[in-house]
């Protein structure tokens, strides 16, 4: 038990650490945009919105450490599939299952993402990140602690199942998260002449429009389900076109 604990202290203390860093970095990255790529350029963000997205972001760490500590411990009771040796299933296998989790967090995501804007879910889940309808990049864990375990609990199921070593999950945790600070920047950062390309990925446009609107644009990595369901904001590929051309 005590080690349990003393994992969760740590991991709490690094996924702290790394949304600060991330969050930060995003709002230095931010300032050097043209203001004509902020997606809603009539909205000005609050100090009191800030302060709000900061403080849920920590909280919501708690949970997120005690989730992934209880995976890895579960490993080291020897319960569930996590291994500790890379050697074991070899380095292909430790990359393989980085982009294993990214597809299936991509599908998860989109499928719970959904779910929880239903109207039996969405009060007790999602409504807390949405209080923020023009995000910033400290939105970027701004949860409720139950949308914590719909969003990575799919990592406890997949331990039992798949061979997963901590450092693979915690670099696939590292991108969902950078992935999130750069979908809440309310700021487009598609390079020019990469439209072809950025429309299949869930950018700050999308996202944006997401907070906006509460109906469309479900992803986390892609908009490809939205596109085969139908979920995608009818204006969003137009306004990335736009944005991304300043």
């Amino acid at each position: 038990m005590e080690t349990l604990v003393l994992m969760t202290t740590v991991y709490f203390f690094i996924f702290a650490l790394r949304y600060l860093v991330l969050s930060f970095s995003g709002f230095g990255l931010i300032s050097l945009l043209p203001s004509r790529r902020k997606i809603q350029e009539d909205r000005q963000v609050t100090r009191e919105q800030k302060f709000r997205e900061l403080k849920h972001s920590l909280i919501a760490s708690i949970p997120s450490s005690i989730i992934i500590s209880f995976v890895v411990y579960l490993g080291y009771l020897g319960l569930n599939k996590v291994y500790f040796d890379i050697s074991q299933y070899g380095i292909l296998w430790f990359f393989g299952q980085i982009l294993l989790l990214m597809v299936l967090t991509d599908i998860w995501f989109y499928f719970v993402h959904r779910a929880m804007h239903s109207k039996k879910l969405f009060k007790h889940t999602h409504k807390l990140h949405h209080l923020s309808t023009d995000p910033t990049p400290f939105a970027t864990n701004s949860v409720h602690t139950l949308e914590v375990v719909m969003d990575i609990g799919y990592l406890v199921i997949a331990s039992f199942f798949i061979p997963l070593h901590p450092i693979a999950l915690f670099v696939v945790i590292s991108i969902a998260f950078i992935w999130s600070t750069i979908g809440h920047l309310g700021y487009e950062i598609l390079p020019k002449n990469l439209y072809f390309i950025g429309k299949y990925l869930n950018l700050p446009t999308y996202h944006n429009h997401h907070h906006k609107t509460f109906k469309y644009n479900f992803g986390y990595y892609t908009t490809i389900l939205d596109r085969c369901f139908g979920t995608l904001h009818p204006d969003s590929d137009k306004t990335l076109k736009e944005k991304s051309s300043y």
